[in-house]
């Protein structure tokens, strides 16, 4: 599955990524929004981080990376 951050920028598992608030940077092991629209998916919590805990809105992320 595939989204976009903040910039509009294309994200999916594996892309590294900044928390845009507080800085800490990861890489996406999920994103949870199977059955949403796209549109949904860029507003809803649905994006999980390696060694950060809870999930993300894709809207407060920023692309550092693709794998």
């Amino acid at each position: 599955m595939m989204t976009y951050d903040r910039n509009r920028n294309a994200i999916k598992v594996g892309s590294r990524v900044m928390v845009s608030g507080t800085g800490e940077i990861g890489v996406i092991t999920a994103i949870h929004g199977d059955n949403l629209p796209s549109a949904q998916i860029r507003r809803s919590k649905c994006v999980d981080i390696d060694n950060l805990s809870g999930r993300y809105v894709p809207t407060e992320l920023v692309r550092l990376g693709m794998n």
